[in-house]
């Protein structure tokens, strides 16, 4: 049972930081949607690692210690780069909207 919960929680611990992250660096941009594909890549990667390693004999519990670590790994990535761009500030709906309707100007 505390497992599960540790799934679910690990599952969506990562989902709301990466699309602030992709949503708040993407100036107006249709960038935005890559958030979602991404979501959409951690699922099928987690259902296919979760097969193989039931399928590899380490039991139905494996999948939950799989899908941890797949988000933890996404944490860190989302660590690190949240890191190596120090002092950039999120956009702002007014920058998107100037940053959007400039775009359509040209």
């Amino acid at each position: 049972m505390v497992l599960v919960f540790l799934l679910g929680f690990f599952g969506f611990a990562g989902v709301p930081g990466v699309i602030t992250r992709v949503t708040n660096h993407a100036n107006g941009v249709p960038l935005a949607a890559g958030a979602n594909i991404a979501s959409n890549v951690g699922n099928a990667l987690g259902a296919w690692l979760g097969g193989l390693a039931i399928s590899a004999g380490l039991g139905y519990t494996a999948p939950l210690y799989a899908g941890a670590a797949i988000v933890l790994a996404g944490l860190a990535v989302m660590a690190i780069s949240a890191r190596l761009a120090p002092g950039q500030a999120p956009v702002t709906r007014r920058r998107a909207i100037r940053a959007a309707s400039h775009r359509r100007s040209r």
